[in-house]
Parts: structure tokens; sequence; C-alpha cells
């Protein structure tokens, strides 16, 4: 197999050698919503909507002007315009930036296209929702900034680490793993396989035992469980991720202590992984965190 370098290398070449034609405006594509965008010139004002948004941006080699108000992921984001929450950004700040495109979140944003749609810039929807989504936006928003060798690049080096990821645990037995997201509420909801960290289990060698679970509660891809619910499943692992800053004691000990009968518990395979990875803002950070939770599941990786 060739060497992750390798790959990079052949695919920058390929990309040098490639017509010039997505530089030429204006550009028509589809975003990941499957929406026709015309660009009508090369981008000077990006606005981004979210912090996967400006991450992918960033990954695919260009620069915003405006960010929503946790997306501080990007060098020089503190000086960059907060348009508000990611949820609902102001129409009246991202109107006063004079954009000439706007990079939404597909996976937070859809039900705001028409309004986002009206404020006389183009709107570029990317987003992950599965692993495979973040070279596909990375491609996406290079195609239509004129970035398009930095993100092959980019895109590739996603693409090499989750097929490395595959190949590592293919010979493996799967890890029976459960993801817990634990609510500031006190509730606990597990990942199905349609989830974005859901799929990350798969590419890690991990056998989701929530898969079954009907889908339920305000999230896509996630079931609000109960203990009983939890203790049937009787994971190998078990991934706990924290929504928001509790300023408790550890999620993880707190599962431990009360559900101490399951095998993770036990055998000390409780982790918690990172929020912002996993959860809050799919897209790069995903392309480092995967091997990292490959090792979660298969302590016997190098």
């Amino acid at each position: 197999m060739l060497s992750r370098k390798l790959v990079l290398a052949a695919a920058l070449l390929a990309s040098s050698l490639l017509p010039a034609a997505a530089q030429d405006y204006p550009v028509t594509t589809r975003d990941v919503m499957g929406r026709e965008v015309t660009i009508p010139a090369q981008p000077e004002r990006i606005v981004t909507t979210s912090p996967s948004a400006i991450e992918l941006l960033y990954a695919a080699g260009g620069t915003a002007i405006a960010r929503s108000s946790t997306a501080l992921g990007v060098p020089g984001a503190e000086d960059l315009v907060d348009i508000g929450n990611a949820y609902s950004p102001s129409v009246e700040l991202i109107v006063q930036q004079a954009p000439d495109l706007i990079i939404a979140d597909a996976a937070l944003q859809a039900q705001l296209a028409g309004m986002l749609g009206g404020l006389g810039a183009p709107v570029l929807y990317v987003g992950a929702l599965r692993y495979a989504d973040i070279p596909a936006s990375l491609r996406l928003i290079g195609s239509v900034i004129g970035t398009a060798e930095t993100a092959e690049a980019a895109a590739v080096d996603a693409e090499t680490v989750a097929a490395e990821v595959e190949a590592s645990v293919a010979a493996l037995t799967p890890a029976k793993t459960l993801v817990l997201v634990a609510g500031r509420d006190g509730t606990l909801s597990v990942a199905l396989n349609d989830s974005f960290i859901g799929d990350l289990v798969r590419i890690a060698g991990g056998d989701n035992v929530a898969a079954d679970i009907p889908q339920n509660g305000p999230i896509p891809g996630f079931a609000v469980v109960s203990p009983e619910t939890i203790v049937e499943t009787d994971p190998d692992v078990i991934l706990v991720v924290v929504p928001g800053n509790t300023g408790g004691p550890s999620i993880g000990a707190m599962v431990a202590q009360m559900l101490p009968m399951l095998r993770a518990v036990q055998e000390s395979r409780v982790h918690e992984i990172d929020l912002e990875t996993f959860l809050q803002n799919p897209g790069p950070r995903a392309v480092a965190g995967l091997p990292e939770l490959a090792k979660l599941l298969h302590p016997e990786l190098p």
C-alpha cells in the first residue's frame, strides 16, 4: 500500500495537471443538499454560519470575513465579525458584511435555506452527516473559491486516513460500542448508525450496539434511552460525549457508578471523547480524531 505522503503527492500532481475550469466564473455547481448554486465571480467576502462551515472552508484553502459565535477553531477567528449563534444567525449582521458568498451547514442549518437565500448572495451548503462528506465538502468548496489544489490535497488526506484506519481494523473482531450523549437535563441519548459519530465508529472497527434502537427525540441520528436499555446492550466500550460545560463531576465516572454491572465499566473501557470533534463540529477535526477513536475501540493497535 502506498504511504500517506506518496498518496498526497500523487493527488497534488494530478490536481496540478487538471484544467483550471473551476476558477473560471461564473461557476455553477450543486451543493451537498442538491441545490444548484451559481457563483458569479471570485468570492472575496465569504461569510460562514457555523463552526463546521468555517473549518471546512479554511481546510480547503479559503478564509472568511465573518463567523458564528462559537466558531473559534481557525487562525484569527477572534478577529472575524461574529454573526451570532449558528442556530439563529443575525440577518442584519450578515447583510452588513456585504458577502459575495455565504457558506452554511447542511447538518445544522437546512431549515435556514429560505432565509439565507434572500440575503443577496449565493448560499453554498456544506457539512458532514457522514465521514465521506468531509472530502466531498472540501472539493466542493475548492471548486468554487479557486483553491482546487489545496482542497484536493486535504480531501485525499481525509480519504487516506479513513482507508488506513479501515485496513488496520479489518482483521479484528468489531468492538461492541455504545456512544452516550449526556444531556444537561440528565437524559441519556445514544448515537445511531446514521449519525456522524455512528459512521466514525463503523470506520474505526466498532459494532454499534444501539443500531436497532428506534429513532426518537429531537435530534436526528440519536435516541433517548433509559439506564435499563443501556444495561441490555452491555457494550465492550462506552464512548461518552458531554454537550456544554456541566461544571460537575466526570460524566464517564457517573455512568460507571450508575451502571457497575456493564462489561465496559468492569474492564475500565468508558471513555469521554471530544465534544467538538465528534458531535458539535463534524468536519476536518475528525481526520485526526478517527485514528484516536480506533485505538479506543482496539487498544491492541500500535
